[in-house]
């Protein structure tokens, strides 16, 4: 498990410097230090990253000087050498030119393990007066177009488009669109003029028949009318999802009005009821004190006085 999240973490970062890189090329170009066609020539063609070093070869050329050695029927041997106060102060390379390719190979063989001409070939090329790098020497792995891939369909498509497969013709289309989109994103005014010939070309693609010929005319009000129109799905109930449980309490609510069942008054329930508090508490009364004067109790002897009192106070009253 730490492998593979070390692995995807890898190619995160690779992707991600892989798209940075790209942006530099985009719009960032180095300085050219020399006046040399050939620098000038390659700043348009190679990365930032690959261009520099190639510069670098190319500023210490002009330290080297290459002389001629033998001469073979169909190959030259040359000899580079880099000279300072009549001393060899660095080891001498040996060139080989084959005249019938046209092509020539450095004992240092930079070239062959890193894909650009080293200084030893510069120097050759520029005794011979080439002064545009041939591309022999120009590796497309090293060029801002290297992920453009050319297919071969171009020059087919008017033989016989029919046995070209699908990734051909997408190919074709993607490398014509290519170019035109990056030729009109410079300003605004060409941007919106490729827009509007985009949704023109759209129409005109979709009236085209299985047979490859123009059918008839539509107006783009019919041609929109004819589209399906795909709206979003309709919402679905998760799985498991429900109505939200209710406490005690909130059912209780629900219900209505609470009502006591002691007294059976609505308002309250049986742990507020005012009659409960008193029934429980009735040890706690003071003891009751009546009035023997009131007009009331004449006429009643103290035995039915006491018993009536005595009923009363059973019943809380």
């Amino acid at each position: 498990m730490g492998f593979m999240t070390r692995f995807n973490r890898a190619l995160s970062h690779q992707r991600h410097d892989e798209l940075v890189a790209n942006h530099v090329d985009l719009n960032e170009q180095p300085r050219v230090t020399e006046s040399f066609m050939m620098e000038s020539q390659m700043v348009q063609i190679y990365t930032k990253r690959v261009f520099l070093l190639f510069q670098t070869e190319v500023v210490k050329s002009n330290l080297y000087i290459c002389s001629k050695r033998e001469t073979f029927s169909h190959m030259k041997t040359y000899v580079v050498q880099r000279l300072e106060s009549g001393q060899n102060v660095d080891r001498p390379r040996e060139l080989q030119y084959y005249t019938d390719t046209d092509f020539v190979s450095c004992s240092c063989r930079t070239f062959e393990f890193k894909g650009y001409p080293c200084r030893h070939i510069v120097c050759f090329l520029k005794k011979k007066q080439v002064l545009l790098l041939p591309d022999k020497y120009i590796l497309r792995r090293w060029t801002k177009n290297a992920k453009m891939v050319n297919t071969g369909f171009e020059n087919n498509i008017r033989e016989d488009s029919s046995i070209q497969s699908l990734m051909g013709r997408h190919g074709l289309l993607s490398h014509k669109a290519q170019a035109l989109v990056d030729d009109a994103a410079l300003t605004d005014a060409r941007c919106a003029f490729l827009i509007g010939e985009f949704e023109t070309l759209n129409l005109k693609v979709n009236e085209i028949d299985n047979g490859g010929q123009l059918g008839i005319s539509k107006s783009s009000s019919q041609s929109r009318e004819v589209q399906q129109v795909i709206q979003d799905p309709s919402g679905v109930r998760s799985k498991g999802s429900g109505k939200r449980l209710k406490s005690s309490k909130e059912k209780a609510m629900a219900r209505g009005i609470r009502q006591c069942s002691i007294c059976g008054v609505n308002g309250h329930d049986k742990r507020t009821c005012p009659k409960f508090h008193d029934r429980s508490n009735v040890g706690n009364f003071p003891e009751a004190q009546y009035d023997y004067d009131d007009p009331q109790d004449d006429g009643k002897d103290e035995a039915t006085f006491t018993s009536i009192a005595s009923s009363n106070f059973q019943f809380g009253l």
